[in-house]
């Protein structure tokens, strides 16, 4: 009788040790496979995408705050790595910032949507400055790939917003829209 028992309790650990180790290739599988590109269109692959913020510094009140640049801006290459800066946001706005890649023959949209508070009222104390910031790794199939950014933004309770600012930087239009022409190596 002793040895049945112990026969179950072996029987019992070794099917929970299995139920664990399925568990756990069933959640790292979808890890373990190549990633799939972010969008693929006849023009561009983006590889990936990574929203993060930045905290702003040293940025001139009157410079323009939202750019677009390139790892190797003038230079061809298979790949290019690109980094697009927001507008200067503080405490009231989310770090949750929602992207939208579209793309055509010759051009690649990134549509970037901040959601500030309904109740921001401007004269926020001890304001923490952030700029979003949007990485991206593309391969482009074209010599020329016309990048373009559009920075909008909406209010917690729906309302799209025409124009905003941060203090100490004076308001701004939306929608932000920023042009970069990138270059890139195709076969």
């Amino acid at each position: 009788m002793i040895n049945v028992a112990v026969e179950r309790n072996r029987l019992h650990a070794w099917t929970s040790t299995l139920a664990l180790a399925l568990a756990v290739l069933a959640f790292a599988a979808p890890f373990a496979r190549a990633q799939a590109p972010a969008k693929t269109c006849d023009s561009v692959e983006v590889r990936s995408i990574k929203v993060s913020p930045s905290l702003a510094r040293d940025i001139p009140r009157n410079a323009q705050q939202e750019t677009v640049q390139s790892a190797y801006p003038g230079r061809m290459t298979e790949v290019i790595t690109a980094v697009a800066r927001g507008p200067v946001l503080g405490c009231m706005d989310s770090e949750n910032v929602q992207t939208d890649l579209t793309c055509s023959d010759d051009d690649l949209v990134l549509t970037a949507t901040i959601s500030r508070s309904a109740n921001h009222n401007r004269a926020v104390p001890q304001n923490a400055l952030w700029l979003p910031t949007i990485m991206f790794v593309i391969v482009p199939h074209r010599p020329e790939i016309l990048f373009q950014t559009i920075w909008k933004m909406h209010r917690t309770d729906g309302t799209t917003v025409d124009h905003a600012g941060t203090p100490p930087y004076p308001d701004q239009k939306y929608p932000i829209t920023r042009t970069k022409i990138l270059r890139g190596k195709h076969s």
